[in-house]
């Protein structure tokens, strides 16, 4: 064989591979169905996030949002805010409403429909006084959109329910994937400037923690003095929290190290929300996390355990079935 025509060849043929995994790639982000476990469980687990927050809102609704509120009516925000709440009456309105709603959002009762009017209530409440805001605040209101736009009650849901009975609720039908991609881009994206932004000099030095862990009004069980006090302990904490989150930012796209990916970023908002009042950062992003869980494998380990739970009716049925029947005649 001319070796010029086989040269030819492969560099044509290359070109051509290249389109292939590219049109693949595109079929598996955008296109190929995928299991809807994933925005099921992140939907529950959004919907008591979203749930807690409004009855903790309504602990100090008065003092935050009402009409003698520390922040005025006539001083609240007016950039989106759809619902003018203007007096108390409106503000408990609104608060009650969106505990209606998260509760509809976690039993799966039409929950596209009511992620959209929590979506609408916490963006009307959290203008009506911006300034207690946090970051938890935004990306709650923020997935709370995106799960809106995902077919998050095909799966675990009363709509589920009604819809195929319950021989059929615990499996999941495979959906589009296009919503679900969109909340793990907003996960990986917060992950990434989440690192991004600890680029002052109290993270390059390691004593970011120690810094944070004084804050007295951010204190959930008071001062740590091994975590304040240790520069070892400091300085592990504070750079491994940078690497845990460049690694969430980046390598949650990697299949397989989803697992142990999924396990660290809980670890690091359960440890964080142990020691601080941070709000609800950790909770929105732990539902943000649940749409890269493999949706297969949670059906596998859902079917092994209905069959072990039916293995366990049949086995007491004929244990009941042997036992000797008492003798209910009169003698």
């Amino acid at each position: 064989m001319n070796p010029v025509n086989t040269t030819a060849a492969d560099g044509a043929r290359a070109p051509q591979h290249l389109v292939e995994r590219l049109r693949n790639t595109v079929e598996i982000v955008a296109i190929r169905p995928v299991s809807s476990w994933p925005l099921a469980i992140g939907r529950i687990v959004l919907g008591v996030t979203v749930l807690v927050w409004a009855i903790t809102m309504m602990l100090d609704a008065e003092d935050l949002l009402g009409s003698n509120a520390i922040v005025p009516v006539e001083d609240a925000s007016t950039f989106w805010r759809w619902l003018p709440l203007d007096s108390s009456a409106a503000v408990w309105g609104a608060l009650a409403a969106l505990v209606v709603a998260a509760i509809c959002v976690v039993v799966g009762f039409r929950p596209t429909v009511f992620l959209l009017v929590s979506f609408v209530l916490l963006v009307s409440i959290q203008r009506r006084n911006p300034v207690i805001l946090n970051s938890g605040d935004i990306i709650l209101r923020d997935l709370t959109l995106l799960f809106a736009l995902c077919p998050s009650g095909a799966a675990c849901s009363l709509d589920r329910w009604r819809r195929v009975g319950p021989e059929r609720f615990w499996t999941a039908p495979k959906v589009a994937p296009w919503g679900l991609r969109l909340v793990q881009l907003q996960v990986s994206l917060v992950y990434l400037f989440a690192f991004w932004s600890k680029s002052g000099e109290l993270w390059r030095e390691g004593v970011a923690v120690s810094t944070a862990l004084r804050l007295r009004d951010l204190q959930r069980f008071g001062e740590l003095d091994l975590l304040v006090d240790s520069v070892l302990v400091v300085g592990l904490i504070t750079y491994g929290t940078l690497v845990v989150e460049l690694l969430l930012g980046v390598l949650l796209w990697v299949v397989r190290l989803r697992p142990v990916l999924i396990v660290l970023g809980l670890l690091l908002h359960a440890s964080i929300d142990v020691l601080l009042i941070v709000g609800f950062f950790g909770p929105a992003l732990a539902a943000g996390l649940m749409s890269f869980l493999d949706g297969d494998a949670v059906q596998r380990r859902v079917d092994r355990r209905l069959a072990r739970r039916r293995s366990a009716d049949i086995v007491d049925g004929e244990r009941r079935e042997g036992q000797p029947q008492p003798d209910l005649r009169t003698t």
